[in-house]
């Protein structure tokens, strides 16, 4: 890979880890949003702190957090930071394959007939959606591995 692809890679790292920290913002706004206003009540009755507001806090702190690493890991080419960008989304990636097995194995586990209803009725949309996440994180790894290398690489062949 020669120095302008290098480039490339870490500007294109940068530049969809940008997007996601905004979204990550907005969705943690929302959920500020939604706990002040505290419109809907609570997801399952065995866990009554967690609200949907708190869910879109946790999920867009964690967004915003692995969005930053890989901004600065990319743009400073930050091997410590690439290393743990890649590391939170494996992380995150696991979880979904197994948060997806989990409520195929316990479909029938407390939810709302309402919101069982929805997901059933969208459920090709939601597959899609999930698909294209994994498919990103999986993209965004290999960037976050292939600039890792490559910094390695730049690294040797100018003596550091």
């Amino acid at each position: 890979m020669g120095m302008s692809s290098l480039k490339l890679l870490k500007y294109v790292l940068f530049f969809f880890n940008l997007l996601f920290w905004i979204c990550g913002c907005c969705i943690l706004g929302f959920g500020i949003y939604l706990l002040i206003h505290n419109n809907f009540g609570v997801l399952f009755h065995n866990l009554p702190s967690l609200t949907l507001g708190n869910v879109f806090v946790i999920v867009g702190s964690i967004i915003m957090v692995v969005a930053f690493l890989g901004c600065m890991g990319s743009i400073k080419e930050n091997k410590c930071l690439l290393m743990s960008f890649f590391i939170l989304l494996l992380i995150i990636l696991l979880a979904e394959v197994t948060l997806a097995i989990l409520l195929f194995v316990y479909e029938q586990k407390g939810c709302y007939a309402k919101a069982r209803l929805w997901f059933h009725s969208n459920f090709l949309y939601i597959g899609i959606i999930t698909i294209c996440v994994c498919v990103i994180e999986v993209l965004g790894m290999s960037f976050a591995l292939t600039l890792n290398c490559q910094i390695d690489k730049t690294s040797q062949s100018i003596g550091l």
